[in-house]
């Protein structure tokens, strides 16, 4: 029998946003955009990532997480995944997916 703790639970899935200023902050995935982060987390592709970079640009145009009112400039979207050591049995967080996306217009 086969066993896997490659899925989507044991995976990670950061989005970034900076602004033009250089800062960047962590946003937060609430709503419809946590069930896009549950998608793209399990297929981590560029179209399931551009799918939630969209979406979460969208949201921070008409809701902006960053206080100094700087103008957004770009999303980073990270996936990790845990794997184990096979002597150890510690976990190790291994990149599977890092896009960067600009929607300016």
């Amino acid at each position: 029998m086969f066993a896997s703790t490659d899925v989507g639970p044991s995976r990670l899935l950061v989005v970034t946003a900076m602004n033009e200023n250089g800062d960047e902050y962590t946003v937060p995935l609430k709503g419809r955009l946590k069930k896009l982060k549950y998608r793209a987390r399990g297929l981590p592709g560029r179209s399931q990532l551009e799918v939630l970079a969209r979406a979460t640009w969208e949201k921070l145009e008409r809701k902006p997480v960053d206080e100094t009112g700087s103008p957004l400039a770009s999303l980073r979207i990270e996936v990790w995944k845990t794997r184990y050591q096979a002597s150890s049995l510690q976990p190790q967080q291994t990149q599977i997916a890092l896009e960067q996306f600009d929607f300016r217009q």
